[in-house]
């Protein structure tokens, strides 16, 4: 998978070979001076653009004319020689620059010009620059300022990260050094514009930044001589070693204070130059071939890449200005030349790509990522902006084919064109995309079909383990890593790996968001601190590399993984791929996890159904006739099926038994015992006569048959109807409320322990008489903790409240009356217990 195609082959000696041609060239064109290399001429307030100063000329010649300005209606011609200005002679730079400077708009300008053999005064008054004009000079005056700006950030940014590192201090000095060089050698020329001359006028620092720059180059040199390991020649030789590389700086110094100025010189100067930045390419592109471990082989990886990407771009501006400048100087339009210079300083920003790779080889821990995104990025944009320029100039040639052969004058037609043709942009970029990536990235093709397989074979996986070990196989196979350790999160992941979830320290908590974890990088930097546990067995594991497997947002498993067996490092493609398998295998895994979650949720509804239809079974049917009393019983069930339970039972001697219990739990283990309470008492009612002793032996039986956590509480009454007399037993539950006919209350309390906490216990029977009018009601803990949205329980004092105002009613008007204001309280909030309850009425 891993053999490099000879179209990759040819495209990346091409990129490279490209590379250091636009280098050279961009050097090249920066030897027209010590200070201005792009200086854009002019006398903005008359419209004349000429060409560019230099020490051995004594005349200018007019090489743009901007249009619709006052010297394009004047006379004065594209290639006319200008003599002097306001009678002061193009000889004297000094006094020219100072006059054009203090020029104002409205006041009348002299230029004596020269058109063969003729020489001729052209009177012109001073006009405000054309809008595009004045958002260009705007442009060029602060761009080179932001550029400055951005590479001193870039350079303290790196120092304040690491302050100790002489990587991070070269590196800093090189990117002022570098920002110092965008701002000197571009200038604007005459400051044609009153707004201009007041605020953006830097030519005062330009003097001083211009010697600055040249410690660039040596900085450059520097750095790569120390890093990734030191040069050999560097360390045997230091002395001249450091000769050669400030050799640049010395001779601008010597050459400025014996004021020195040649054409020789300058030559001298650029070929050094040129032979030093050459130089640090050539010593990083030998030392990758010694780096000793991943970390130190991805610093150097990205830092080639942001040189051989920025030099590109810098070197197709330089290129364009030149081009536009002086070798087209006289065919072009003032238009094109001005989207030729915004070009270019698009192309100088764009060149933060180079500290922007170093910063990052040094501060970032995930140098594949960062290298495998700035790929995608360079050649969607590449890709993107070629298209871009292509479309706008099948545009243009629609355009003039329209007017010049077709006639077409209505520009509806034109338009309509135009839109049609745009709407191809989208997919015919898609296209160019996935075409360069076939055909140059053939690794990435294979990749894909291999994954397209994978998520086949996995579909038909219905256990969690054996959809591990296919992704383990998977990988093993298809890229040729060795361990493959992938764990899903849960009991599997805390018993082979010790990766806590609650440590900010843990791997866990690092690649929750799905950042992956390079362990090769970890252990090469000691300002990462990690759980030593988690070390250790990455290391036993000889682990290089651990990469989240997400679905949905939510982290499933982690993903272990070891080294390359051919002793390559990973690709950012392998990456990709890896990423894309592992969040594959989280999804079916999340989809096994929500089978079984459904499966355990189907069984869980039938034994609740099973558990409903027990309670349903052991609840009276139909409420017996009983003399003397009016009884009425209900449960409203809550969602989970609880241990409530009620029965209303009578004997062959005329008694009524009365029983309401509550059973510790919910759901089906609850509805169980519930049943085994039900059959022992209607059991043991027929066959007993002491009462209490009947109810100590179910609570023994209790205590034997339940866990320590189950238990039961209880209450009993029996109605002996000839004396109008009820006996009962409270086992610890709610104490029943019986108000007589003038709305006195008493209540019923415990008359012995709950049922199933301790054996052997003694319960008490009490009796009281029910007189006529007075109504009892018994109820389970379920109606008085029902609460409302603000966690209010609705309470003994208000059932008090409601049974008084409705004991006139009939005992099941009293029940549902009480039960329905106890909703209403909840106001929409669920319940949580049952509401059951029994009113008897004399």
């Amino acid at each position: 998978m891993q053999d490099i195609s000879t179209p990759k082959l040819i495209i990346s000696y091409f990129v490279r070979f490209l590379g250091i041609f636009l280098v050279i060239f961009s050097l090249i064109a920066a030897s027209q001076g010590f200070i201005s290399v792009i200086n854009i001429n002019r006398d903005g307030t008359t419209g004349v653009r000429y060409i560019n100063e230099s020490e051995d000329i004594d005349y200018l010649i007019v090489t743009v004319l901007s249009e619709n300005s006052p010297a394009y209606h004047s006379g004065l011609q594209v290639g006319d020689t200008i003599i002097s200005i306001n009678g002061v002679s193009v000889k004297d730079k000094e006094k020219l620059r100072k006059e054009i400077s203090n020029r104002e708009i409205g006041k009348k300008v002299t230029y004596t010009i020269r058109q063969g053999k003729i020489t001729k005064d052209y009177e012109i008054t001073s006009a405000p620059l054309q809008p595009l004009e004045k958002i260009m000079i705007f442009l060029f005056r602060t761009v080179p300022i932001f550029l400055l700006m951005a590479y001193l950030v870039v350079g303290l940014w790196g120092i304040f990260r690491s302050p100790y590192a002489t990587e991070t201090i070269l590196i800093a000095l090189f990117c002022f050094c570098f920002g110092c060089f965008m701002y000197a050698t571009v200038t604007v020329g005459d400051a044609p514009d009153n707004f201009i001359r007041s605020y953006l006028y830097f030519d005062t620092m330009r003097e001083f930044v211009t010697y600055i720059m040249w410690l660039g180059p040596s900085f450059w040199v520097l750095l790569f001589a120390t890093f990734p390991k030191r040069n050999r020649i560097y360390e045997k030789h230091k002395f001249t070693s450091l000769l050669f590389i400030f050799l640049l700086p010395l001779i601008i110094i010597i050459s400025t204070v014996m004021n020195l100025n040649s054409k020789i010189l300058t030559f001298m100067v650029f070929l050094l130059l040129f032979v030093q930045m050459a130089s640090g390419v050539i010593l990083l592109s030998r030392n990758s071939r010694r780096v000793t471990n991943a970390l130190e082989r991805r610093q150097v990886r990205l830092m080639l890449f942001g040189i051989k990407y920025g030099a590109i771009v810098i070197g197709f501006g330089w290129l364009l200005v030149v081009v536009t400048q002086f070798v087209l100087a006289y065919r072009i339009s003032a238009n094109i030349l001005l989207a030729s210079l915004f070009i270019f300083l698009l192309c100088e920003i764009s060149g933060l790509i180079i500290p922007f790779t170093f910063l990052n080889s040094f501060f970032q821990n995930r140098l594949l990522e960062t290298e495998g995104a700035l790929k995608r990025r360079v050649r969607y944009i590449g890709v993107t902006l070629g298209m871009l320029g292509l479309y706008l100039f099948t545009i243009f040639v629609i355009v003039r084919l329209s007017v010049s052969i077709f006639d077409l004058r209505d520009p509806t037609v034109i338009i309509v064109s135009v839109l049609l043709l745009s709407l191809t942009f989208t997919p015919i970029n898609k296209r160019i995309l996935s075409w360069i990536d076939e055909t140059f990235y053939p690794e990435k093709t294979k990749y894909a079909e291999a994954l397209k397989k994978y998520i086949h074979k996995i579909s038909g996986q219905i256990e969690s383990k054996e959809l591990l070990l296919e992704l383990k196989d998977w990988i093993q196979s298809t890229i040729g890593i060795y361990p493959v350790i992938p764990l899903a999160v849960g009991n599997q992941l805390s018993l082979q790996a010790p990766f806590n979830f609650n440590d900010n320290e843990s791997v866990i908590h690092r690649i929750r968001n799905g950042n992956k974890f390079f362990w090769d990088e970890i252990s090469e930097r000691s300002r990462i601190t990690v759980d030593e546990n988690e070390i250790e067995w990455i290391r036993e594991n000889d682990i290089a590399v651990t990469i989240p497997m997400i679905s949905q947002g939510e982290l499933v498993g982690v993903l272990n993984l070891g080294k390359k067996q051919n002793e390559e490092d990973f690709s950012s493609d392998d990456l990709d791929f890896l990423t894309q398998a592992s969040n594959q295998t989280a999804l079916a895994l999340q989809n096994l996890s929500l089978q079984s979650y459904y499966i355990d949720k189907k069984r869980m509804d039938k034994e609740l159904e099973m558990a409903r239809n027990i309670q349903r079974r052991l609840m009276p049917q139909e409420v017996p006739q009983i003399e003397g009393l009016d009884v009425y019983g209900e449960v409203r069930p809550c969602f989970e099926v609880a241990g409530d339970y009620y029965d209303i039972i009578t004997n062959e001697e005329g008694y009524t038994f009365l029983v309401i219990a509550d059973v510790s739990g919910k759901g089906a283990g609850a509805a169980m015992i519930m049943a085994n309470l039900q059959a022992s008492i209607r059991v043991g009612l027929e066959i007993t006569e002491d009462f209490p002793a009947f109810i100590s032996r179910i609570n023994n039986h209790i205590y034997k048959n339940t866990s320590s956590s189950e238990f039961i509480t209880f209450f009993i009454a029996a109605w002996e109807p000839a004396k109008k007399l009820l006996h009962y037993i409270n086992a610890g539950h709610n104490p029943p409320l019986l108000a007589d006919i003038n709305g006195n209350i008493i209540t019923l309390d415990a008359t012995g322990l709950i049922l199933g906490v301790l054996p052997n216990q003694n319960y008490e029977r009490k009796t009281i008489t029910l007189e006529e009018g007075s109504v009892l009601a018994i109820y389970t803990d379920g109606l008085e903790e029902a609460m409302n949205p603000e966690n209010e329980m609705f309470g003994q004092e208000r059932i008090i409240k409601v049974l008084i105002e409705s004991k006139n009613g009939s005992s099941k008007e009293i029940v549902k009356t009480i039960q329905d204001r106890t909703i209403e309280f909840c106001q929409g909030k669920p319940l949580h217990d049952d509401l059951t309850m029994i009113v008897v009425k004399r």
